[in-house]
């Protein structure tokens, strides 16, 4: 009979956390010191015998079957993914019963991942689970202790969670198997930091011989020695006899890097500069922007006033000011850009295609559509014509140009740039990759745009397979995806669907972002349109009045955004019936856009959008 390390039970809404559990545990390596050693189960082996779960939907009748039930024999242990659904299955408790009835008390293990244990509303361990059964085989009044790992926000964490399963199924002390994950992440930071000191030192190389061949010899061996230092120097934050490992972050020695570059190598510009570039890129990237601005600006006061370096670095401060909302700057940013371009250097058409996208981007900040269209055309056509594999920098020209469109409701001429940057991407990276699934994402949005809310809801839900399949699920772009899905779905009016959607949106963004995040606010605002449209104008409401008090927090009273919500309110008063209240809504609305921009377009297409009878 075929052994197994572990019988999975769970309620099928929890699928996606076994899914991720049954990887974990049977990919996962013992400790080499472990290996061989004695175990209730015999020798320690390298991996875990392999694990069952149920992937199928269980009969419809009272007998769990033959497959389920001589698994259950076979099985070391028994894992009960614990939440309130499990905790109602009525197959959940007869697999927990079963195995007890098999093997005993001591080898059934718990997973909480949602609900409270002894909490009569929202309980999470099945009757099974918290009681231990007598000789007759049935449930006694004895409470049980099952061995529990958490998956609930501020408990264990999926890393401590797993391992302390995988040390009751092999039966080894855990501390063995955190020790063992603790050191095997230094050496992977320690590899990091190697990788990171070979390419600076190549960078630094190169730096040296563009300075020219006066004295080379003793010059390259200098900057080698205070480019060693530096670099010793930032790094030694990863020694753990001189700080905490625990407390290392990338970010901290970013910040190293960054305060070093500044102060160390004033007397080294080029090196400095590149340097002081890569960080100011990397701040960029984590959303820093005043960080970002800072070192790209001392890059700029180390280099000549042309060259590729401060051609690049100036599109670096445009892509900041871009991120900021700051047209102008990025405009300033960019001519500087195209200033330093040297036309005879083989640099140059790349630079030159870079400035020509994110020209359009600026035009788009500073609602210039059709001047956006025409550069980022321009940007796709000097892309082409480029050396090497440019399909990832096409397929994003091509998406920017796409949604530009789309804003211009040139829906027919947009589809053809979606279709061809979805196909880029998947021919270079797969279908499953974040960037094909976004750039469906985009073109799904531009079908729901265009009133193809069938076929909208067709390529979501593509896209939300890919990102169960590489993205976790409480990530950001996930959350973004239900947005759209549940809006899609209030369209079709699948009101329950969409709601759903909707609040699992909602639960990400305040586990990331805290309860007054503006996205938390943008997703009550959906789904208050949402509610409203089922007709619950009372839950409507709550989620209108919790948008409002986010936006009154983070945006300006006179912010646009004000006007929405106010006429969002007006909009679900009306389809509740409350005409007065609607009413009194709506005249706030337009107040407010009166106070904004009086102009006689913006009124009139704020009354339309009151839904009040105004």
């Amino acid at each position: 009979m075929r052994q197994y390390a572990a019988f999975i039970s769970y309620s099928h809404a929890d699928t996606a956390t076994v899914r991720w559990l049954h990887h974990r545990i049977e990919t996962y390596r013992l400790p080499r010191a472990l290996i061989g050693t004695d175990s209730a189960f015999g020798p320690v082996p390298r991996r875990l015998p392999p694990v069952f779960r149920d992937r199928d939907e269980l009969p419809a009748s009272g007998d769990l079957g033959g497959e389920l039930r001589a698994a259950l024999a076979a099985a070391r242990c028994l894992i009960v993914v614990c939440s309130p659904r499990a905790a109602r299955s009525r197959w959940v408790n007869e697999e927990v019963l079963s195995f007890k009835r098999l093997h005993g008390e001591g080898r059934v293990l718990a997973l909480i991942v949602a609900g409270e244990p002894g909490d009569p509303d929202n309980e999470c361990f099945p009757p099974a689970l918290r009681w231990r059964i007598g000789a007759d085989g049935t449930l006694g009044d004895v409470p049980a202790e099952p061995i529990a790992a958490d998956l609930r926000p501020g408990k264990d964490g999926r890393r401590l969670a797993a391992l302390k399963l995988i040390a009751a199924l092999a039966d080894v002390r855990l501390d063995s198997l955190v020790r063992r994950d603790v050191a095997r992440r230094q050496r992977r930071l320690m590899w990091v930091t190697a990788a990171s000191v070979a390419v600076a030192l190549v960078t630094v190389g190169l730096a040296v011989y563009a300075e020219g061949q006066r004295r080379v010899a003793e010059r390259q061996r200098r900057l080698a020695d205070r480019s060693l230092e530096f670099l010793i120097g930032t790094f030694n934050i990863a020694n753990p006899a001189t700080e905490n490992p625990r407390t290392i972050t990338a970010l901290t020695v970013l910040t190293r890097a960054s305060r070093g570059a500044r102060a160390e190598l004033a007397d080294e510009p080029a090196v400095g500069a590149r340097l002081l570039r890569a960080t100011g890129e990397i701040y960029a990237n984590l959303g820093l922007a005043r960080e970002a601005t800072r070192d790209l600006r001392a890059a700029l006061a180390r280099l000549p006033a042309r060259g590729e370096q401060r051609a690049l670095a100036e599109l670096g401060l445009s892509r900041v000011a871009y991120e900021r909302g700051d047209a102008a700057g990025a405009r300033r940013a960019l001519d500087a850009a195209a200033a330093a371009i040297d036309r005879r250097a083989r640099y140059a058409p790349t630079i030159e295609a870079a400035v020509a996208e994110a020209r359009g981007q600026a035009k788009v900040l500073g609602g210039d559509y059709a001047g956006a269209v025409h550069d980022l055309a321009e940007a796709a056509r000097r892309r082409q014509a480029l050396d090497g594999d440019q399909r990832e920098a096409l397929g994003g020209v091509w998406m920017k140009q796409a949604i530009v469109l789309v804003r211009l409701r040139r829906y027919a001429e947009a589809d053809p740039l979606f279709s061809r940057a979805v196909a880029t991407y998947a021919a270079k990276f797969g279908v499953d990759h974040v960037l094909t699934a976004r750039a469906l994402q985009n073109r799904a949005f531009a079908d729901f745009e265009s009133g193809h809310v069938a076929l909208a809801q067709q390529r979501m839900a593509q896209v939300l397979r890919i990102y169960d399949r590489v993205l976790e699920q409480d990530h950001p772009t996930v959350a973004a995806a239900r947005i759209l899905m549940g809006r899609i779905r209030t369209a079709n009016r699948d009101y329950d669907g969409a709601i759903a959607e909707l609040d699992r949106a909602l639960t990400t963004y305040r586990r990331l972002y805290g309860p007054a995040a503006p996205a938390v606010g943008d997703a009550h605002f959906y789904a208050a349109e949402a509610e409203a449209a089922a007709g619950h104008t009372d839950a409507a409401l709550r989620h209108v009045t919790a948008t409002r008090s986010i936006y009154d927090t983070a945006y300006a009273a006179t912010d646009p955004d004000q006007v929405e919500v106010r006429l969002l309110r007006a909009r679900v008063l009306a389809a509740g019936g409350r005409a007065a209240l609607a009413a009194a809504a709506c005249d706030d609305a337009l107040a407010l856009q009166r106070r904004i921009d009086p102009a006689a377009t913006a009124l009139a297409t704020a009354r339309a959008g009151c839904g009040a009878g105004k």
